[in-house]
């Protein structure tokens, strides 16, 4: 089948402490996986948009494609693939360190009682920025002949490359863009003009509570997605974690939120951007946000149950629906 649906952003391999002394070792992971793993799970016709390090393991990719997800997008280069190791504390807290060569010889010791320099930290700072953008794709490396597709799931990515991707995409407006963005300190400026820009061109807007904050401190999720649709956006939907999910319908003028399934935790990775996956294929094939919500909060559920994004490739077509149906009745009062 033709690709109908794009997830662009980052691949990554995950290197996992967890609280109570497990480790996971080279988990695929990547904000764009995990979207089209949750994409895949309500489309045959999805594709993903990433950049492959040179050691990124070839049966990783062989899955992926096995699902049916297209990987004729992916972007070849001699270079290290993101790579992290992730912490969870007792409390739920997460903390990341680069693996990657570069940012890691320049990493500061937890234990050194000597400050960074400013080039220090300077140069710190830039490896990391590299890292990021050479792992993130840019339309114009991509084939043209993926561009006959209904949607784009923009993934966090560096700034200069979302706006890469929405510059592109300007030229096509039937296709509907989705888009989540990294953490982005604007305290309260919804007019920032780069912002402005992302806003014109997204039909839907999925910022995490910790993005959501980052432009209005202190939010108040009405109040947020209002400004944000005012702006361009006909859907924005606030990813809350195990709160669930606030969506606001500019069309019909309202706001509403949605409680999140009961999964049984394993690995909490990947749950927004399976979301995000999930919403936007959903959103397209239904025309209703409220069915992209649920459907968006299957996705999410299955990833979370499993470590990296792979294994919720075997979910059957059956079995989401079935707990879409779940979701349903627990969101029962949310229409």
């Amino acid at each position: 089948m033709s690709t109908k649906h794009l997830c662009a952003g980052s691949l990554a391999l995950n290197d996992t402490v967890y609280a109570d002394g497990r480790t996971s070792m080279a988990d695929p992971g990547g904000n764009a996986l995990y979207a089209s793993v949750g994409a895949n799970i309500w489309s045959n016709q999805v594709g993903i948009a990433a950049v492959v390090g040179y050691d990124w393991p070839a049966n990783y990719t062989r899955k992926l494609a096995d699902s049916a997800i297209d990987t004729s997008p992916l972007v070849a280069k001699d270079a290290e693939t993101m790579r992290a190791w992730t912490v969870y504390e007792a409390s739920g807290y997460r903390r990341y360190f680069s693996r990657n060569t570069e940012v890691v010889l320049l990493t500061p010791s937890p234990y050194s009682s000597v400050p960074l320099t400013a080039p220090q930290a300077a140069a710190y700072s830039n490896a990391a920025r590299q890292v990021h953008l050479r792992n993130s794709p840019l339309p114009q490396e991509l084939p043209d002949t993926i561009w006959d597709v209904d949607s784009v799931h923009i993934c966090p990515m560096p700034l200069e490359t979302v706006l890469s991707w929405i510059d592109f995409l300007e030229n096509k407006p039937d296709i509907f863009v989705s888009v989540d963005i990294l953490p982005y300190p604007l305290n309260g400026n919804f007019d920032d003009p780069l912002l402005l820009k992302i806003l014109h061109r997204a039909n839907a807007f999925l910022p995490s509570e910790a993005e959501a904050e980052s432009i209005m401190p202190g939010h108040v999720p009405e109040q947020f997605c209002r400004e944000i649709a005012a702006r361009g956006p006909q859907i924005v939907v606030i990813k809350q974690g195990d709160h669930g999910a606030f969506l606001f319908d500019k069309k019909a003028n309202r706001g509403c939120q949605f409680l999140p399934y009961p999964a049984n935790v394993d690995d909490l990775t990947g749950a927004g951007d399976s979301f995000c996956g999930g919403f936007a294929v959903s959103y397209v094939q239904t025309g209703n946000p409220v069915t992209a919500v649920l459907r968006g909060t299957v996705s999410a559920s299955f990833i979370i149950e499993g470590f990296g994004g792979l294994h919720a490739l075997k979910i059957e077509r059956a079995a989401a629906q079935a707990r879409l149906a779940q979701v349903e009745r627990i969101n029962s009062r949310a229409e």
